[in-house]
């Protein structure tokens, strides 16, 4: 689908949150599988392992346990197989809806098939896997069952060079967006790596990052940046120009407050506390959007997942008028 020209943002309002500490404890990841199944990968604190629940905010049950130690990608193919890239086995692993583990691949090393810390994954338009490979500061891509097909980056802070990359993902146009971790940056590549474009820079004002953790580019062409640092997610259109910034607006959850009400020492401490502060985003490492304008944001330090609704209209280049040399927007 050819993307709009133009856009008429009315609003990304907070949608609802799933999970809660206890199911969903420090989220890592998010993907999503038939029959509203979600799955959520987990990453230390209670378990580490992939929680599965639904849009009830059901717990449908663990699977996964005693297979990760360090889990940090997670991706879901039409066939409901899960692939989970684990940063200290230095492997992929691949199991059914069930857990049951299938397949794995990968060992340490700095050759081509190799990985030091594999995270970020994404499928690329050929149904390939395509990988962070982070302290051997590269970009791979695979096949489904492991077979190496090619590899782009190397270390340093020019333009094309990696520092630690970390979460990625591949537009609908087959482009490649990495979340350049140390150097404080996402950068657009072509699928043969070639150098595109960049956004970011160190900081904490609009459109810098401190440690960018992730980055989802919806059907749009807009960019979202987990600004894991400063505890927001960032929003950039197609050409990198800064939009708008997500910073956290949480109600509790279904499974949170069946929790909260049946314990009344936790009823009365929010009852007595300051809330605001529960809203907003802690340490957010991931994130993803689907075909329907959803946001999800993997609110890893609150143990839940966040979800905004884009409201957002197509306009064509007879709609709008050409671009301002000055622009101000006044609303009313």
């Amino acid at each position: 689908m050819a993307r709009p020209y133009a856009l008429l943002r009315s609003g990304f309002p907070y949608y609802m949150t799933l999970g809660m500490r206890r199911v969903t404890s420090n989220a890592v990841d998010i993907a999503f599988g038939k029959e509203d199944r979600i799955y959520i990968l987990c990453r230390g604190g209670l378990g580490t392992d992939i929680r599965r629940i639904n849009w009830a905010d059901d717990n449908l049950g663990v699977i996964g346990g005693g297979t990760f130690q360090w889990p940090s990608g997670l991706l879901c193919d039409e066939n409901e197989l899960l692939y989970v890239s684990d940063e200290a086995h230095n492997k992929v692993f691949v199991l059914d809806r069930e857990g049951t583990v299938l397949n794995s691949w990968g060992e340490q090393g700095d050759g081509a098939g190799q990985f030091n810390r594999p995270t970020g994954m994404a499928f690329d338009n050929d149904g390939n896997i395509v990988l962070s490979d982070t302290l051997n500061h590269r970009i791979q891509t695979y096949s489904r069952e492991g077979e190496f097909i090619s590899q782009f980056g190397e270390f340093g802070d020019g333009r094309g060079q990696l520092n630690m990359p970390w979460g990625l993902t591949v537009d609908d146009e087959g482009d490649i967006y990495v979340a350049d971790w140390r150097n404080d940056r996402v950068q657009k590549f072509a699928p043969d790596g070639e150098f595109l474009m960049e956004v970011g820079g160190s900081g904490d004002s609009k459109g810098e990052f401190d440690r960018p953790t992730s980055v989802t580019v919806d059907s749009d062409g807009d960019i979202y940046i987990c600004d894991w640092g400063n505890d927001r997610v960032q929003l950039f259109d197609s050409e990198g120009r800064f939009v708008e910034q997500f910073i956290g607006d949480a109600n509790l959850s279904r499974s949170a407050r069946e929790y909260i009400l049946a314990n009344p020492v936790t009823l009365r401490l929010r009852e007595m506390a300051d809330l605001e502060a529960t809203k907003r985003f802690r340490a957010p490492l991931t994130v993803r959007t689907d075909d329907e304008g959803k946001l999800y944001v993997c609110d890893f330090g609150s143990h839940r997942i966040q979800i905004y609704k884009k409201e957002a209209y197509a306009l064509n280049e007879q709609e709008i008028a050409p671009p301002l040399r000055n622009p101000i927007l006044f609303t009313t």
